[in-house]
This record gives C-alpha cells, sequence and structure tokens, in this order.
C-alpha cells in the first residue's frame, strides 16, 4: 500500500490543486451569502446572542478575506504544474482551514444551543472534497479534533454538555477519517489500475506496430520488402498519372557478391547488405522508396523525378558506395561496389510499375555487361513492356 501510495500522490496532489480552483470561489460565495444573512436579518437582542452575531459576523468577514488569499495562492501553485513544497503545503492547509472554520462557528454555537454540527459537516465535507494520503489525513483530523476539544472547553460551560460534544466530536473525526481513508485507497486503487491499463495498451500498440513493421519490411535490411513495395510504388504512380509527373527508378546489383560470401562468410555478407541499406537511405530524399527486391538487389523509387535527376541521383549513390568500404569488423572492411541501372517513365504516361521495372533492370543488364560498378539509363518509353525488354537483353 505503501508503495501504491507514493505513485499516486503526486497525481492525486496536482488533481487536489484542481480542485481548489474551483472549490475556493464556491466557499468564498457562500460565506458572502451566509455574511450578507446575518448582516440583514435582524440583530438578536439579548446580550448573548448580540455577542454570538457580532462574533459571526466578524468570523465571516475575516474568513472572506483569507479565501480569497487562499484563491490567489491555489491559482499561482497550479500554474506550475509540478508538485513541489507549496503544493504540498496548500493541500494540507487548505482542508485544515475548512476544518478550523467550522470548529469556530461550532464553538461560537455553543453560546445558543449545544449542537455541534458545522463540525460535523466539516468532517464529512473534507474527507468527500479532498483526497488525501492516510498519514496527511490523520494529522490533519487529530489536529482538528484538538482544536475542537480545547474550543469545547472555552464555549461550552455545561459539564454534562461539554461531555457529550467531546464525544460526539470525536466520532465525527474518526468517521470522517475513516471516510477519507476509505476513499483514498479506491482512488488509488483506481489510478494504479488506470496506468496498469494504459501501459499494456501502450505495449499492445508497440507490438502492433513492430508486427506492421515485420510485415512491410526486409528483416535484415529494415527496407521495404518486395510486395511492399511494389504496392507503394503502384499508388506513386497512380498519382504522378494523375498529375502528370515524372516517376524514374534505380536498380542496383552489389557486384560480385557471391565472391564476398564465400571468401567472408555468410554473417560477413549480412553486413555489407545492411551497409548498402543505410548507404541508400542516406543518400536519397524522405519522399523516396528503397527496398530490398531479392538477394544483393535493391530499388529505389523517385516521384517526381525525370530520367537525368535519377541518373545523377545513381551516380552520387555509386560513388558513395565505391567510396565506403562496409565495416565488417575492427580490423576488417569490404570494398563494394554496385552496378546501377535507372529507368523512367514520362510525365503523364501510363505505364505499370512493372514496365518501369523492367525498364531499369535492362539498363542494370548493360551496366553489367559493360564492366560493373557504372550506371546505365533506359530513355523514358512507357510503350514499352516487360517481354519488349527481356527480348532485348536476350
Amino acid at each position: 500500500m505503501a508503495d501504491a501510495d507514493a505513485q499516486v500522490e503526486q497525481e492525486v496532489a496536482l488533481d487536489n490543486m484542481r480542485r481548489l480552483r474551483w472549490l475556493m470561489p464556491l466557499f468564498l460565495a457562500l460565506n458572502l451569502f451566509l455574511l450578507a444573512v446575518f448582516l440583514l436579518g435582524t440583530p438578536p437582542l439579548a446580550a448573548v446572542q448580540q455577542d454570538w452575531w457580532w462574533a459571526l459576523v466578524q468570523v465571516y468577514i475575516g474568513t472572506a478575506a483569507y479565501l480569497v488569499l487562499l484563491l490567489l495562492a491555489t491559482w499561482r501553485v497550479v500554474r506550475s504544474a509540478r508538485v513541489d513544497g507549496a503544493v504540498r503545503l496548500l493541500q494540507f492547509v487548505a482542508p485544515l482551514s475548512f476544518l478550523i472554520f467550522t470548529i469556530v462557528l461550532t464553538s461560537l454555537d455553543q453560546w445558543v444551543t449545544p449542537n455541534i454540527s458545522p463540525y460535523l459537516l466539516g468532517c464529512m465535507s473534507v474527507s468527500l472534497l479532498f483526497l488525501l494520503p492516510p498519514a496527511t489525513a490523520a494529522w490533519l483530523f487529530a489536529i482538528g479534533y484538538a482544536l475542537f476539544f480545547a474550543g469545547m472547553g472555552l464555549t461550552q460551560l455545561e459539564p454534562s454538555l461539554q461531555l457529550s460534544n467531546w464525544a460526539n466530536g470525536f466520532g465525527a473525526a474518526l468517521l470522517g477519517l475513516v471516510l477519507s481513508l476509505v476513499l483514498w485507497r479506491r482512488n488509488a486503487r483506481y489510478l494504479m489500475l488506470q496506468r496498469e491499463l494504459t501501459a499494456r495498451n501502450d505495449t499492445l500498440e508497440k507490438q502492433q506496430d513492430e508486427l506492421v513493421w515485420l510485415a512491410t519490411r526486409d528483416a535484415l535490411t529494415g527496407l521495404y520488402h518486395r510486395r511492399e513495395f511494389m504496392q507503394l510504388a503502384e499508388q506513386e504512380l497512380r498519382r504522378a498519372q494523375r498529375h502528370g509527373d515524372f516517376t524514374s527508378t534505380i536498380v542496383l546489383d552489389l557486384d560480385h557478391f557471391k565472391g564476398i560470401n564465400d571468401r567472408y562468410g555468410h554473417p560477413a555478407g549480412d553486413k555489407v547488405l545492411c551497409h548498402v541499406a543505410q548507404c541508400l537511405l542516406g543518400g536519397v530524399r524522405g519522399t523516396d522508396l528503397v527496398a530490398r527486391i531479392g538477394g544483393e538487389e535493391f530499388m529505389v523509387l523517385l516521384p517526381r523525378t525525370d530520367i537525368d535527376a535519377a541518373v545523377a541521383l545513381a551516380h552520387k549513390l555509386r560513388r558513395q558506395l565505391h567510396e565506403s568500404p562496409a565495416p565488417v569488423s575492427r580490423d576488417l572492411q569490404i570494398p563494394t561496389t554496385a552496378s546501377f541501372g535507372v529507368g523512367c517513365l514520362p510525365a503523364g504516361g501510363n505505364g505499370t510499375m512493372a514496365s518501369l521495372y523492367a525498364a531499369a533492370d535492362k539498363a542494370l543488364y548493360d551496366a553489367k555487361r559493360l564492366g560493373r560498378d557504372r550506371v546505365e539509363r533506359t530513355e523514358p518509353d512507357a510503350s514499352l513492356t516487360p517481354s519488349d525488354f527481356q527480348r532485348m537483353r536476350r
């Protein structure tokens, strides 16, 4: 219980401050209303009643001034939005002040009536309106009862009535404390369950994001896998056709990658693939799509990019790979090169992703045939089909 109390104490303290923002104006309005009732009503004629009436008027006037100061302090503390010494002090002072106010009223009422209704209402109201930690509640009601005990000794001079009020007041304080503890425990349990539910929801959302990531990404490099890339590329092509934009693609294949696996092992080959993926991601725009479409072959889709800009980017990526060996270990860096093929669909063209891929793949074949570690291009021609490019390759 102590651990749970410590976890929710700060949240509850801020909640108490938010409650005080509307409780203080309410208390102030009620206090002014009662003051008006006493001032506008006919003052009692008996001497004792006259003293009681004048004392209550003074109490209400002083309480109104005190509530204004307390309201200003509350607004200033609430604006900080953090739990500090001022918040903790105000959280104790505000309910204690309300309890003291009812004790003063009860003590003054003993001049004309033996009932202790204001103190009973004060104990219940403090328990219901404020969420107090167990230790704070215990100190609050203990101090309140001590003041009530002293007040009864000063204003109620009939021994039997004094004893009765002490006993009834102790019952009211004990009932208020028990009610406060029950409400605190219930609220703490609710907040802990709410936090646990929030944590579980966050975990589920994170797991869902991970599943979505795994369903759309290549597990080794973190790039889009072929199926997801083709779906996204088709959507981009449809958008480009509606707006009359160029769409280019780059296909690259690592040179002599089988030799890397044979010489250094497949784990080293995996690190080379990851290095290439990071180089590609670092060299393209945020709107470009990068995928590993199989083995050592990668593909980049370039929306709103003509053939010349795509070729320039391909040369840039080729140089980056050529000039940055893949770091496999502290003592081993493997030089890596790739052959690039660039294809493009003209603005407003009706080609498909299959034809665009075929065009870039044909250019890649030319780059391999002409010596590798180079960039070749296929001029935009939306009328060509994948089978046309296959015949050209043969």
